[in-house]
């Protein structure tokens, strides 16, 4: 009978513990899917729906806390073996809960301050943010520990709660990575713009040229400066770039020197010859104090598919030439259009003419805060828009953002670059189609994650066209190419603190070299297509032994080109 009552008892509580378990699995469901929701409805800015999606969360949350925390979860997570699942499942709710209390709270007045931005005839009036910014930092450290907590989770034996437990993390990195950049950008932008009372900032704006590629973005065709005084913006002339320097205007180290040589600080079109902005940064000003006498606040690249992301918001503007430039033509035509247009020995008159009127343009009708947040955050989440500070502090909080476009030298966040270089000296990288690819393998026998990276290159261009084109567009300006050859660079980093496994090349090669820059292993390739030809390269990277966060994919900013 003791038995028996012993058996009924312990069924008794495994019923109770299944329908707990079942309703926390529905809460917790129901939870994610009010978080994926939170995501869209902060990109798009609409408030309204972002306080319901909220109020659903919390309340989802709490359901699942509810259950977990109750004395049967803290008896099953006793038991050997299904302990650790129970425990993990615990673990990832309890993160959830203190996201939902400590985080969202602040996250909702931030954005409320957010949308109260406003730009308005070359003004930008930030409203309450300020206000804001200690509730914003306050809910980034609630979301850090939170993340430290679900990845710090032993991985369950099942594998179904194992893949719950890891599309929790998945869909709450990305919130965590929101919150952090609303975190930074509420600290910095006061000052950034002058609009703490402080001092006027003055910035040099590197105007890029996609056509002709750059491992951190395109050729600094034209160079501006744009002074900010009470958050007032007023653009100065655009000009071409800075003459040649005679020696590096920085000191440059062995590995920048082997890789790029020395003219990423001696010839201004080659300053970002090296993916890490921050340095491309350093070495900007240093070249505008040089030639101009002038110290500048800070860097800001900015290319023609951030202008035509802008563009999509101000409205049209007319051009020198007569050309209106809008939301959808801007890139295309700035990038390859021109070139047949306008006479070679005026382009450098007028790139700096256009980058002038445009900027200017955008800022006096930006007259929608949320298009235009929009637009300047998509244009930095793909390395359209890069942003480096002069002022110590500053530079240090954006380095942990998007917009910094610096390499990642941490084993815990891994990330492969995969960067480009124009060689041929032409227009041609309009015609570059790029595909590339990161699949993960398995975990290598150093125990961290491995990865299949693609990288193919097709030479768009028709032998038609390279055969009736403007030269300065298909070349050739080297000696061993003709006309619609494309020649480039092709740089690829291992994540920080793991290597570069093995690769092939379609040509049956290998990389041309192996070397090290910031501490990161970098595979080197030249690659020269005719019009049609294409090239692949199928490369295996492992992260750092232990790592298994996620591999990011990091590159060369991609413009849209020719596809057909």
């Amino acid at each position: 009978i003791v038995v028996l009552a012993i058996l009924l008892g312990l069924l008794g509580l495994a019923g109770w513990f299944g329908i707990s378990a079942w309703q926390a699995k529905q809460e917790a469901d129901a939870a994610l899917t009010a978080a994926s929701g939170i995501q869209e409805s902060i990109s798009a800015g609409d408030m309204d729906a972002l306080d319901e999606q909220i109020t659903e969360l919390t309340d989802h949350v709490h359901g699942a806390y509810a259950q977990t925390s109750s004395t049967i979860w803290t008896m099953a997570s006793h038991i050997p073996y299904i302990g650790v699942d129970v425990t993990a499942v615990r673990t990832a709710v309890t993160a959830m809960e203190n996201i939902c209390v400590q985080a969202m709270p602040g996250l909702q007045d931030a954005l409320r301050a957010v949308n109260g931005i406003q730009v308005e005839n070359g003004t930008i009036d930030i409203g309450g943010l300020s206000e804001a910014a200690d509730g914003l930092a306050k809910a980034d450290t609630a979301m850090t520990s939170a993340m430290r907590q679900l990845n710090g989770i032993q991985t369950p034996h099942l594998d179904k709660l194992a893949d719950a437990v890891e599309q929790v993390q998945n869909r709450l990195e990305p919130m965590q990575d929101m919150v952090h950049n609303a975190a930074v950008f509420a600290s910095v932008t006061p000052a950034m713009l002058d609009s703490d009372g402080g001092a006027p900032r003055t910035y040099l704006i590197l105007s890029q040229t996609n056509s002709e590629l750059r491992p951190g973005g395109g050729l600094p065709g034209s160079w501006g400066t744009m002074t900010i005084a009470n958050g007032t913006m007023s653009i100065q002339e655009f000009a071409p770039p800075p003459a040649e320097f005679a020696t590096p205007v920085v000191t440059l180290t062995a590995e920048e020197r082997a890789l790029f040589t020395d003219k990423l600080a001696r010839v201004p079109q080659d300053v970002n010859f090296t993916p890490d902005f921050p340095r491309t940064g350093e070495i900007a000003q240093a070249m505008w104090q040089q030639s101009t006498q002038q110290t500048v606040d800070g860097v800001i690249a900015i290319d023609p598919v951030f202008l035509q992301r802008m563009l999509a918001v101000s409205g049209p503007v007319t051009v020198g030439n007569g050309v209106m430039l809008d939301g959808t033509n801007t890139a295309q035509y700035l990038l390859n259009q021109v070139y047949i247009d306008v006479p070679e020995a005026e382009q450098n008159d007028y790139f700096g003419d256009v980058a002038a009127t445009v900027f200017a343009h955008i800022m006096q009708h930006a007259n929608s805060p949320r298009d235009f947040l929009g637009a300047v955050a998509s244009s930095i989440a793909d390395g359209h828009l890069k942003l480096w500070s002069a002022h110590q502090e500053e530079q240090k909080q954006l380095l942990t953002t998007p917009i910094a476009g610096a390499l990642k030298t941490t084993a815990s966040t891994p990330e492969v670059g995969v960067y480009l270089s124009d060689i041929s000296q032409a227009k041609m990288d309009w015609y570059l189609r790029r595909e590339v690819s990161v699949e993960y393998d398995k975990v290598g026998i150093s125990g961290g994650d491995q990865y299949t990276v693609r990288i193919k290159l097709t030479n768009m261009m028709t032998a038609e066209e390279a055969a009736s084109l403007p030269r300065y567009i298909v070349g050739p300006f080297l000696d061993d190419l003709t006309a619609g050859q494309v020649r480039t660079g092709a740089f690829v980093y291992a994540p920080a603190g793991g290597r570069l496994v093995d690769w092939t090349m379609s040509d049956g090669s290998g990389f041309d070299g192996i070397t090290v820059h910031n501490g990161l292993t970098v595979g080197t390739k030249t690659i020269t297509l005719g019009p049609g030809e294409s090239y692949e390269i199928v490369c295996h990277v492992q992260s750092a032994p232990g790592v298994h966060t996620p591999l990011t994919l990091v590159q060369t900013p991609q413009v849209e080109g020719r596809t057909d």
